[in-house]
């Protein structure tokens, strides 16, 4: 087996320990996100068809992230339920998520150019659309129990709009599908909009109630397991979609298939 499938399916494998764990509030494996976003990274290095500056670039994205979500990052065991948290739909150090972004910007910037195309620019334009109206009307748009605040735009709209650009250009850009759709689904991820999922027994009445670690993340965190989810698909959409358009950028200038 080629050693970037290896890496794909132990981050699937990491992923779903990841995912039951969050969904039962008791985990499998503490480290399992952090892991599961260094296989992706190790399955981007790894990937045989994979322009260098992309294979870079995601690589260090998913490593950015990977020891952003490392464990032990944001822990706290006790919630004053009285008052509405305000909870950053993303953990982790700005400086970690910024290289992130960056991996990101220059995983896009290698995607193959597409000569103008009016429908793309119009529906890039339809998308930046949305895209703001997600932005101002999130408050509403968020399913959040009525004492959990949505996260502060602070420390959303930075991560989000940067997200939306990148989705926006990979559009214009390569006409990508797969990778506007990825940036798009991390960008939602980002701005918290998915219900969180509180553990079993519902949310706690007011009061100063304590928490495992665990719980409190599931219970507080913006998104809860659904971001976790929107994440994993959406660094699967991007990786994928790279992987494809260097395809076919190479198979239209007559070079032989690629192994896969």
């Amino acid at each position: 087996m080629r050693p970037h499938r290896l890496f794909v399916a132990a981050a699937i494998l990491l992923a779903l320990a990841h995912l039951v764990g969050r969904w039962f509030a008791q985990p499998l494996l503490p480290a399992a996100q952090a892991l599961a976003w260094c296989a992706l990274a190790g399955a981007a290095l790894a990937a045989p068809d994979l322009p260098r500056r992309a294979r870079y670039g995601l690589a260090v994205a998913g490593l950015a992230v990977a020891v952003a979500l490392r464990p032990g990052s944001g822990e706290r065991q006790f919630l004053w339920v009285g008052e509405p948290p305000v909870e950053p739909g993303w953990t982790g150090d700005r400086l970690l998520w910024g290289v992130a972004g960056i991996g990101l910007a220059v995983a896009v910037s290698a995607l193959p150019r597409r000569a103008p195309d009016r429908r793309r620019t119009a529906v890039a334009v339809a998308l930046a659309g949305l895209a703001g109206l997600l932005a101002v009307f999130r408050d509403s748009v968020a399913l959040l129990p009525p004492y959990v605040l949505p996260p502060d735009a602070a420390d959303v709209l930075p991560p989000y709009l940067v997200l939306v650009t990148l989705a926006l250009v990979a559009l214009v850009r390569s006409g990508s599908v797969s990778v506007t759709l990825g940036l798009g689904l991390a960008a939602v991820a980002a701005l918290g909009v998915a219900p969180p999922a509180w553990p079993a027994g519902g949310a706690p009445g007011p009061g100063l109630v304590f928490y495992s670690v665990e719980a409190y993340q599931v219970g507080t965190t913006a998104g809860g397991i659904w971001a976790d989810l929107l994440g994993f698909v959406a660094a699967a959409l991007v990786l994928g979609g790279c992987r494809w358009a260097h395809r076919v950028r190479t198979r239209a200038h007559g070079a032989a298939r690629p192994g896969s």
